[in-house]
């Protein structure tokens, strides 16, 4: 499969543009430093927590395709664009949290049918699935944060890897 299919997809142009209109409806209620740093994301955590707070897991998960989920794994994604990885979607899965929209870096052997066989023993290829991580992040312990998942891209660049086009 092409770079394009995966990065250049109707359903992901759609859900990108959906989520940035909402996230500045979501951002105008939780002023932060909403500038696409890492150390933003502190800000984003927070912010999510409160608003799940008093609430269980299930309630977090039930509101995952709603801006009060989705506009903040926008933001998610889009911070680790900024420290290298691309948007993308599997074009040939369902559009569900796990098949939609996630974070990868360019040139991912996944993104080739006969993938398996384009991996070596050693190779580690950063991605994340932003809405699964704002969701999940009620049920990981200290210290992981939300950092975390933009750190992983972080470290992928400073290995010399390509940067996105």
């Amino acid at each position: 499969m092409s770079e394009q299919q995966w990065t250049d997809h109707p359903r992901l142009g759609a859900w990108l543009a959906e989520q940035e209109a909402a996230f500045g409806e979501w951002a105008a209620a939780h002023p932060g430093p909403w500038d696409f740093t890492p150390s933003s994301l502190d800000a984003l955590e927070r912010a999510v927590r409160a608003d799940f707070a008093e609430r269980e897991w299930e309630d977090v998960r039930a509101a995952q395709d709603t801006p009060r989920v989705a506009a903040p794994a926008w933001y998610l994604g889009e911070v680790c664009v900024r420290a290298g990885a691309v948007w993308k979607v599997n074009p040939t899965t369902d559009f569900t949290a796990w098949d939609g929209p996630f974070v990868g870096v360019p040139g991912d052997p996944m993104e080739d049918p006969d993938h398996e066989d384009l991996y070596e023993d050693d190779d580690y290829w950063p991605a994340a699935v932003p809405v699964p991580e704002i969701r999940d992040m009620f049920l990981k312990e200290a210290p992981w944060r939300l950092r975390n998942v933009v750190a992983e891209f972080e470290e992928w660049s400073a290995k010399g890897h390509p940067p996105a086009a």
